[in-house]
């Protein structure tokens, strides 16, 4: 468990936190994107559970391009840094970067090859990107923001995208043209599985321990539902 340097494709290398899973025989991979915040202490410890439950985890320093590239405290100064920031990344250059991770993922000898994404908030867009462009085998999302920003191409491999139904940030009318474009990729037969939940009474960050808006009953099912996904990655061959 620590910190490493990932090789970005035209130059340079960022941070990335990895978690090891306790068993040494190969696991699959997943790359966990952070919010707007960065590689949090409370994002470290949900890839060290991640970890624990059989998976290879890497999550990337995604504002390592940008003069303020550090981790963002949640007070209310911190947040405005981070809101700005988020405002300002060039999302090619973010999809480019989560490809060098996905890469550098699998080539890890404790990698099985196969990866999945899993993005928080401002990840989450990112996670339904990868789906669509990435050589991925399935992702997911909590409290995903903006993905109603990158909805075509629509996602080719399986996903799992999860919202609270009172959440500002991903409101219900996104939530629904989501819903319309996964829709149409399976009946075009263009993509495997693509289930997409809402949770009542919900707001956002309802999947992130010790924050306004955590419901643990629902992060813990939303979370189980995610890694039923996930865990099919292991029969792939």
């Amino acid at each position: 468990m620590g910190d490493i340097r990932i090789e970005a494709a035209d130059g340079g290398t960022f941070e990335a936190y990895l978690a090891l899973p306790p068993d040494a025989a190969p696991a699959p991979g997943l790359v966990l994107l952070p919010p707007i915040f960065g590689i949090e202490p409370v994002i470290r410890r949900l890839a060290d559970g991640y970890a624990a439950r059989g998976f290879v985890v890497v999550a990337p320093n995604q504002f390592w391009r940008d003069s303020v590239p550090q981790t963002m405290e949640r007070t209310d100064a911190g947040r405005a840094i981070a809101l700005a920031r988020g405002k300002r990344v060039d999302v090619e250059s973010v999809v480019a970067d989560l490809g060098a991770t996905v890469a550098a993922l699998r080539a890890m000898a404790a990698c099985s090859g196969k990866i999945a994404v899993l993005g928080f908030c401002f990840g989450g867009r990112y996670a339904y990107i990868a789906a669509a462009r990435l050589p991925v085998e399935a992702a997911a999302a909590f409290h995903g923001a903006q993905i109603g920003l990158s909805l075509s191409p629509a996602p080719r491999v399986s996903v799992s995208l999860h919202f609270g139904e009172d959440d500002p940030v991903a409101p219900m009318t996104e939530v629904d043209a989501i819903k319309a474009v996964l829709r149409q990729a399976q009946d075009d037969n263009r993509q495997a599985q693509a289930d997409v939940y809402v949770y009542p009474g919900t707001t956002h960050n309802f999947a992130v321990p010790g924050v306004p808006g955590y419901d643990a009953a629902v992060a813990k099912l939303s979370e189980d539902r995610v890694f039923t996904l996930f865990e099919g990655l292991r029969d792939v061959r």
